[in-house]
């Protein structure tokens, strides 16, 4: 009988280290909201620039740069904010640029190789 309220004890012990190093976990790397409503107004102007450069600007290829730009820095926001890439090592940021960086440098090659065949 002692040995299952000894158990019981331990399980509850454990039970408590396990919900504080969790609450600690949270404490430690939160960001809070000011951070986060931070982000969401910079990406809501950054998204009623594109919006506006859209309706003025015509067609051309600096309209087409400008939203490449904006959408570039829109994507940096979400996925450093957002999805906590920000607070990531090194070596697991490079793991993900370096792959993306390749593969568009090779669409570019293709797309250039390509171009260069059809005149």
């Amino acid at each position: 009988m002692s040995n299952h309220s000894h158990d019981t004890l331990q399980e509850q012990d454990e039970t408590y280290l396990y919900e504080n190093n969790q609450e600690q976990l949270y404490i430690g790397h939160s960001h809070g909201t000011k951070e986060i409503w931070k982000i969401f107004w910079w990406l809501g102007a950054i998204t009623v620039v594109d919006i506006l450069f859209y309706f003025t600007f015509d067609e051309n290829m600096f309209r087409n740069i400008v939203f490449i730009g904006l959408g570039i820095i829109k994507a940096y926001l979400i996925i450093g904010y957002f999805m906590h890439m920000k607070q990531e090592r090194t070596d697991l940021i490079m793991s993900i640029i370096l792959p993306i960086i390749f593969i568009l440098w090779g669409v570019g090659a293709i797309l250039k190789e390509g171009a260069s065949h059809m005149m």
